[in-house]
């Protein structure tokens, strides 16, 4: 059996949640400063753990599923909780953060 799958964008998806890089996370200074924007692609939960994941093309065209923050657990949750109810937010451009001690993930 594979160790990983690969989801619908094309990233793989590992059974070890350990093997994907967690997302970095700039830390900004003021509220005027703009967090780091990614293509997100899909978000959801990997494993028993629920750790929070999203799938992400990036500039070079690679398709890439990373790690969040756990902070961002209700983020997702509200994103898969949409999805369930027929509202898909993605595809769609995503900032992400950290502000006054705070990760945020804000759709653009």
């Amino acid at each position: 059996m594979a160790d990983f799958i690969v989801n619908k964008a094309g990233a793989k998806i590992y059974q070890d949640i350990n093997k994907h890089d967690v997302l970095k996370v700039p830390v900004l200074l003021d509220e005027k400063a703009q967090g780091i924007v990614h293509n997100v692609l899909s978000a959801g939960f990997v494993g028993g753990q629920r750790e929070p994941i999203v799938t992400v093309k990036e500039s070079n065209g690679k398709v890439i599923a990373y790690r969040l923050p756990h902070e961002l657990v209700g983020w997702v949750e509200s994103s898969v909780g949409m999805k369930l109810q027929g509202i898909d937010m993605f595809p769609a451009k995503v900032e992400f953060g950290k502000l006054n001690g705070r990760v945020y993930a804000e759709i653009l």
